[in-house]
């Protein structure tokens, strides 16, 4: 989706979000079903999951699976386990402590999951428009948050949502770093630095607007890749932090006509990758951004994008028109397209088991 698309998009969803959260809040959590009869049964290194936001107020988020053994792609296995709807925009899923954790965005909830199945064993509510959950100890997470101006605090023993501290905006993306975790927002030009212990900011760096993911190198340095702000016409950038000083070490912009995001790297932490309408690659050493893409878009609309740790595959998804069933595109590291699968609608998010 191009900037000025992604933007304008956003925008209609916050209105329409501040209508509709409220009623979402208020649901009760459904029961706990007992596991199906599909016989599903997923182990470690087995595949990858990938998130599908579904139409908004559709209700048909879904999460699939890819296997890695045969090359097939089951579209619904949260539904097909549990029989019942993931529900509104499914937007992140982060494993912790065994369990994955499955954010559902406009639907204003967790669902906490065995993994194998994907079997529900907890629902988290109480959220505004939860993004992104980080673990910052064994009992606790945060949940960014993009239109509520605060981070909610998650107890992972009994899994509630316990409160919640000020933050100035929409939190996006969290990475947790010793005691502090680093968050961006999409609608401010700063990384802020929390300190899990008090729950406070304890600092600020400037970035461009848009800060919309985050990923730690090799060398335990922060990357931060914002899409600028088509409103103002400030670029976005790619930026090197100092995660001991917290200052910015490297500062690379990309042009306004430009809107990348998802930036991800490979399992040794030393090559960088992102979307930007295509697939483009970079060392950590890099002192410039590149200047062409691993993996060219034609007609496609790459949406979501990650790295197998085992051999360094490159995976895509494509949300084509943002209406019928996206695909999943598996490539090799250098490029060539290995398997396409259909998935469900929307794909935004790949997640390595």
């Amino acid at each position: 989706m191009k900037k000025n698309e992604n933007l304008l998009w956003i925008g209609m969803l916050t209105t329409l979000l501040i209508i509709t959260n409220s009623s979402c809040e208020k649901e009760d959590p459904l029961p706990v079903t007992p596991p199906s009869t599909t016989g599903i049964s997923i182990g470690i290194g087995d595949g990858v999951f990938i998130t599908n936001e579904g139409n908004y107020l559709g209700g048909n988020a879904k999460v699939s699976f890819y296997n890695f053994s045969d090359g097939t792609a089951v579209e619904d296995l949260f539904s097909s386990t549990n029989s019942l709807p993931l529900g509104d925009i499914c937007q992140s899923m982060t494993l912790i402590n065994g369990k994955e954790y499955i954010v559902v965005n406009n639907s204003g909830k967790i669902e906490v999951c065995n993994p194998s199945n994907l079997l529900r064993a907890a629902t988290i509510t109480g959220f505004t428009s939860p993004r992104f959950i980080v673990s910052v100890s064994a009992s606790k997470a945060y949940v960014s948050d993009y239109i509520s101006n605060s981070i909610s605090i998650v107890n992972l023993v009994n899994n509630t949502r316990t409160g919640s501290f000020p933050f100035p905006g929409a939190s996006e993306a969290m990475v947790l770093v010793g005691n502090d975790v680093f968050v961006s927002s999409i609608n401010r030009d700063k990384v802020y630095v929390i300190n899990s212990t008090t729950d406070l900011i304890v600092d600020s760096i400037p970035v461009a607007m848009g800060g919309n993911s985050l990923q730690l190198d090799g060398n335990g340095n922060l990357w931060v890749l914002c899409y600028g702000d088509y409103v103002t016409s400030s670029p976005g950038g790619l930026y090197r932090i100092n995660t001991s000083t917290h200052g910015v070490e490297l500062s690379l912009p990309f042009t306004t006509a430009e809107s990348p995001t998802k930036l991800c790297a490979n399992n040794a932490g030393d090559t960088l990758y992102y979307l930007n309408y295509s697939v483009y690659r970079c060392p950590i050493t890099t002192i410039a951004l590149p200047t062409l893409p691993i993996i060219t878009a034609t007609t496609q609309s790459f949406y979501g994008l990650g790295i197998r740790p085992l051999n360094g595959e490159i995976y895509v998804t494509d949300a084509i028109d943002y209406a019928q069933r996206g695909k999943l595109l598996r490539y090799t590291p250098s490029g060539t397209l290995l398997d396409t699968e259909l998935v469900g609608i929307i794909p935004g998010g790949i997640y390595f088991y």
